[in-house]
């Protein structure tokens, strides 16, 4: 029996990560405006593009976007319909592990 996926679920949670510096995508991102703030193709960022995706899956109160603290205030500004204690800013960059750890501890 096939699931319909475009049914919006409770039971489903969406993490994103969205805490890097665009190191590798410089000089068009930089510390404060990274390549997931960007928007590069068309009118949306890549976060914005992202969670547009999985909006139709989920209810927006289930998606979190793990960030940095330089980065959380344009996240949000970004993402105005994400409730505002979902954007999660990591005390201490560490990487991907860290802020999967921290995603699934949420």
């Amino acid at each position: 029996m096939k699931k319909n996926t475009s049914i919006n679920s409770k039971d489903r949670f969406v993490i994103i990560m969205a805490g890097g510096r665009g190191e590798r995508f410089w000089p068009v991102s930089r510390e404060q405006t990274p390549k997931q703030l960007i928007k590069l193709l068309g009118d949306s960022s890549f976060l914005q593009q992202a969670v547009a995706r999985v909006a139709p899956l989920v209810p927006m109160e289930n998606i979190f976007v793990i960030t940095n603290a330089v980065q959380a205030p344009e996240v949000r500004k970004q993402l105005p319909k994400l409730p505002k204690e979902n954007v999660v800013a990591e005390p201490i960059g560490r990487d991907t592990c860290a802020a999967v750890t921290l995603g699934a501890a949420i």
